[in-house]
């Protein structure tokens, strides 16, 4: 899933933040760049892995798009642990 807005330089696609990102159409470095942090022009990963049930280490909004991801309402729930507690 798209972390923050970027254009793929590869292809010259625009992603927007929330948008699922084409994973497996990419080579495996390519998806290990936008997973990485070190971007010239972004502070932070552009892409990140939803496939895992998320943990306490993962952000809010991590979590959150696990839920929607997965269909799980989390109807205003934002406290982190309360969202985890949707996982099951």
């Amino acid at each position: 899933m798209v972390e923050q807005d970027f254009t793929d330089r590869l292809t010259e696609v625009i992603y927007r933040k929330g948008d699922d990102y084409p994973a497996d159409e990419v080579s495996d470095e390519r998806l290990a760049e936008l997973l990485g942090n070190d971007h010239k022009f972004h502070d932070g990963a552009l892409v990140v892995k939803i496939d895992d049930k998320p943990t306490d280490a993962n952000t809010v909004v991590e979590i959150q798009a696990y839920l929607d991801e997965h269909e799980i309402e989390s109807d205003g729930v934002t406290k982190k642990q309360e969202l985890l507690d949707l996982i099951k």
